[in-house]
């Protein structure tokens, strides 16, 4: 390994003045011409700066560490880690990952290792929006995409109540009445009693009638969502438009209209949530849905993380209704 007292000897300026210049805090020190020979000299040497070393004396190492709960290996976390890694890059920050799988001794193994690196801040992701158990004795630590256990720690979350409104009020707009709900029937997940919640208020709120034959909750996979769709759409009443709780359930609502003859969207509309374009945009028609901020909360929690402008309190992040062509007035008939 390359040392700084090589990189130094070999551009012919002392230890201290190379340190100046590969540390960035050369300017007004060490002349242009002088440090420009030292960052050529230690690239032809291929010497890497010791973060962890300088964190030693300075008290930081500029390096943040993203500890995942099934999220990482999910294509759910492609916007967070790119807004996690383009804002870590803005500031000049390094980031360590690691995913516990959601595993409560698995995360604060992780969690330790983290701190044993001296990282500066933690951010704690979550697959969906949850509560969020933090390990004991985390500093300077943020969940992204839930809520933590205890209010002494911030969370970013999606505004999902806001959302599904948006969601219910296009559909209004168009000249919907009768507008299904298909949700996850896992109960425990936050977004699941949010998100139908503000779908039945803003039907009320429009003076629409409630009829409970129209919100169904399946499992969420394939064969889950495909129940779902078929037990609301197979019946002479069926809904004119269906919000659904995701993504890959408006697929199953695609699927089963397909076997049934409905044409999307001049019989039946659907709206998703996600906006997972891997689903979104290769359905045919492409899919109108509620695209989740995941890049924008994650960028906004690094950048607060890194200031230390950190508050213990929960933030909510508006979600954008994408338009596009699997929305349309009802039929005539309807």
């Amino acid at each position: 390994m390359v040392t700084l007292a090589q990189v130094a000897r070999q551009a012919g300026v002392s230890t201290a003045a190379a340190s100046l210049v590969l540390s960035g805090k050369s300017e007004g020190r060490v002349g242009a011409r002088t440090a420009q020979r030292v960052r050529d000299t230690a690239e032809e040497l291929g010497y890497v700066r010791d973060a962890l070393a300088g964190g030693l004396r300075t008290k930081r190492t500029l390096t943040l560490g993203v500890l995942g709960e099934q999220v990482l290996s999910t294509p759910y976390a492609v916007s967070m880690i790119d807004g996690i890694l383009n804002a870590s890059r803005d500031l000049g920050w390094s980031v360590i990952f690691t995913d516990s799988g959601g595993d409560p001794e698995q995360t604060r193994r992780a969690a330790n290792e983290l701190r044993s690196r001296r990282v500066d801040a933690i951010v704690q992701a979550a697959m969906y929006h949850q509560k969020v158990r933090v390990p004991a004795g985390l500093t300077n630590v943020a969940v992204l995409n839930g809520f933590a256990d205890r209010d002494s720690i911030m969370g970013v979350v999606p505004d999902e109540a806001e959302a599904a409104r948006e969601a219910v009020v296009h559909l209004l707009e168009l000249g919907h009445r009768r507008i299904g709900h298909i949700t996850h029937d896992d109960e425990t997940a936050t977004a699941v009693s949010l998100r139908r919640d503000a779908y039945r208020t803003t039907l009320r709120q429009a003076g629409v009638p409630l009829d409970p034959a129209l919100v169904v909750a399946g499992g969420n996979d394939p064969a889950g969502a495909d129940a779902s769709a078929r037990q609301l759409l197979d019946r002479e009443d069926r809904p004119t438009a269906v919000f659904c709780y995701n993504d890959g359930i408006a697929a199953g609502v695609y699927r089963v209209a397909a076997s049934l003859g409905l044409s999307i969207p001049e019989e039946l509309s659907v709206v998703g949530f996600d906006d997972l374009l891997l689903i979104s945009t290769n359905l045919a028609p492409p899919l109108t849905t509620m695209r989740l901020p995941h890049y924008e909360m994650a960028d906004w929690l690094v950048r607060r993380l890194a200031t230390g402008n950190v508050l213990a309190i929960t933030h909510r992040f508006p979600c954008e209704l994408v338009v596009r062509e699997s929305t349309a007035p009802p039929p005539i008939s309807g």
